[in-house]
């Protein structure tokens, strides 16, 4: 029999059923800069720098940045917006140490955009891509939807491999009306993976997806560095159908006198599906990886390793603790025998393959609280008895 796998653990994924429900995430940047390449600098997609804060960024190319001015350097722009955000504030704060870049000049070359989701994946501890300027693609009539399709499944080829991520963007500019119209529930980007975000205070919103622990709603933490009156006033109606339609932005979160700045909700595109999919909002995508991330570490160990009669033993005890570990934390729900739901993974042998060994099962992040709902009813005061 022919062996067509490298050694590794390989990793498909379904989501049939509707899911109820540390440390910072690491991103890379590929953007829009308006630089042009010069000798050891590229603008094709190929090279990938490293910036540990804004001041890294924020200098000349020959001194190994980006540029110095983010008034004319869109992708300097929003990584200062991404690290003023980003900066703990409090010492239980979440801080990232550092991001990629990946500049792609002018943003015109399809091949350069295209090239860069590649060297992307080079980085593994990297598991958030940020894509701005895309829809400066001029190839062909190449869209902005047509390159996050590209991304999307360039993610989902890595996803295969571990290299377990997520992408965000945005249309520069866009309105609302846009936004909503790139992602319709029929034939719009309705990926599980990719976000796509409001443009204004672009950078800090997606500090605030990269600095939330992955068991919290994105939108459950507020923003470091946005006051309220910030945010662009939208009604009801208008914060539904961005929602609905699977976009990201902030809001001010009214309660009585106290008002908030917090992400609306941390959806996916895949939110404006119907019928939507179970990972449609990042906690739980978000969760979910988390927990594969620590599984396929405890198991890539048997890899090249000999099949002893203890191992699947050994192993499926490393995963059931792993298990039992994020249940007892609240972060999955546990699995109840009786109606199948919750969560449970099981190594076995498969019979296809004399070289293979599966883990199936099922994924069940916790929910989180989207509405409170109250119900209640005045009665008249009681009426106190006329004394004699």
């Amino acid at each position: 029999m022919a062996i067509t796998k490298r050694p590794g653990v390989y990793y498909t994924e379904t989501t049939e059923y509707e899911l109820q429900g540390n440390g910072g995430k690491i991103p890379v940047f590929i953007g829009k800069t308006g630089n042009s390449a010069t000798t050891g600098y590229a603008v094709d997609g190929t090279q990938i720098l490293r910036f540990a804060n804004y001041g890294e960024a924020c200098r000349t190319i020959a001194n190994g940045g980006i540029g110095t001015d983010p008034d004319t350097n869109p992708l300097l722009a929003v990584l200062k917006e991404f690290f003023e955000e980003a900066e703990p504030k409090a010492a239980e704060d979440i801080g990232i140490p550092y991001v990629y870049v990946i500049d792609v000049g002018a943003g015109t070359s399809k091949t350069a955009w295209l090239t860069a989701l590649t060297t992307a994946k080079t980085k593994r501890e990297a598991i958030v891509e940020v894509y701005y300027g895309a829809e400066n693609i001029s190839d062909n009539g190449y869209t902005l939807t047509d390159f996050l399709a590209a991304a999307a499944a360039s993610i989902a080829t890595e996803s295969a491999n571990l290299n377990l991520r997520t992408g965000f963007a945005t249309k520069v500019d866009a309105t609302d009306a846009q936004l909503i119209a790139l992602n319709p529930s029929t034939g719009g980007i309705l990926k599980s993976r990719i976000g796509l975000i409001e443009p204004d205070k672009f950078g800090k919103h997606v500090a605030m997806l990269c600095c939330t622990p992955y068991y919290i709603e994105p939108g459950f933490l507020t923003y470091r560095t946005v006051e309220p009156g910030e945010f662009k006033e939208r009604t009801d109606a208008e914060i539904l159908a961005l929602q609905n339609a699977g976009i990201i932005f902030g809001a001010d979160e009214v309660v009585s006198d106290l008002v908030v700045c917090r992400i609306n909700l941390g959806v996916s595109t895949a939110f404006a599906a119907n019928p939507r999919p179970a990972d449609a909002l990042f906690h739980a995508r978000f969760n979910a990886d988390h927990l594969l991330r620590e599984v396929f570490k405890a198991v890539f160990t048997q890899v090249k390793a000999n099949e002893t009669a203890s191992y699947i033993v050994k192993a499926q005890t490393k995963v059931d603790a792993i298990v039992d570990d994020e249940v007892e934390a609240e972060r999955m729900i546990p699995y109840n025998s009786e109606n199948g739901n919750g969560t449970k993974l099981t190594l076995i042998e498969t019979n296809s393959d004399p070289y293979d060994m599966e883990l199936i099962g099922q994924i069940q992040p916790i929910n989180c609280t989207i509405a409170i709902n109250v119900k209640i009813q005045i009665k008249n005061p009681a009426m106190k008895a006329a004394s004699a």
